[in-house]
């Protein structure tokens, strides 16, 4: 009786498919890295546009009390930026859309809460730019505040009934603030608010660049070793 021998597979031939699916998921995380990286840089185009800035459209704006306040937080590091992106700069504009002028300013934070103190103002809790929505959270006051433009504290300001703001963003904790020019209660305006990136553009692709070139590396990846599995090699 004759024995029949089959065959053994060599460790080799075991192994080899699974290193060539291991790098063809190496390859195929690798382009959905790009993609994403890519994506990424697209939408952040997209935002900026063509004018590099961010804005969120114009809105009416309105509070009963004497001072609309937003808190921008602290900032840092903000002069790392500017080797990138150019200086980022708050832009806000307000249009009176009652009787005289209206007035937009930022100051340090400890400033404006000395200025405001004991004054019923609405401070903003959330901010959201793209789509516009804006909530706020009253502080009761019975104090009447001196005129905004009298103080010196502010770091950059601007009273009109077409007021624009454009501030240089910098290190530090500062507030945005909206009144009537003269201090009083019930304001009302049309108001917008943007953050600018002046030479963001070119960031911007080339971030999507980048996106590419991974995505191109990841498919090299995958096809050559798609290619080495079909010659069997």
């Amino acid at each position: 009786m004759s024995t029949t021998t089959l065959p053994t597979l060599t460790q080799a031939a075991v192994s080899r498919p699974k290193r060539s699916t291991g790098r063809i998921v190496v390859g195929a995380v690798i382009i959905v890295s790009g993609f994403l990286t890519a994506v990424s840089g697209g939408a952040l185009l997209a935002l900026f546009g063509s004018d590099r800035a961010l804005s969120s459209g114009e809105h009416r704006v309105s509070t009963p009390t004497s001072a609309l306040v937003a808190d921008l937080g602290t900032i840092t590091d903000v002069d790392g930026f500017e080797y990138v992106t150019g200086s980022p700069t708050l832009q806000v504009s307000a249009r009176n859309v009652g009787d005289g002028p209206v007035f937009i300013g930022v100051g340090r934070a400890d400033d404006v809460d000395r200025y405001l103190a004991g004054i019923a103002t609405d401070r903003v809790s959330d901010l959201e730019v793209s789509p516009f929505q804006l909530d706020t959270v009253r502080h009761d006051g019975a104090g009447t505040p001196g005129a905004p433009n009298e103080q010196t504290f502010w770091v950059a300001s601007s009273t009109s009934t077409d007021a624009e703001l454009t501030w240089e963003i910098r290190d530090g904790h500062y507030q945005v603030v909206m009144m009537n020019a003269d201090g009083s209660v019930n304001v009302h305006a049309q108001a917008r608010i943007g953050v600018s990136l002046p030479d963001s553009t070119g960031l911007w692709s080339l971030v999507i660049g980048a996106g590419v070139v991974i995505m191109v590396i990841g498919g090299v990846v995958v096809v050559a070793v798609s290619r080495r599995g079909s010659t069997g090699r």
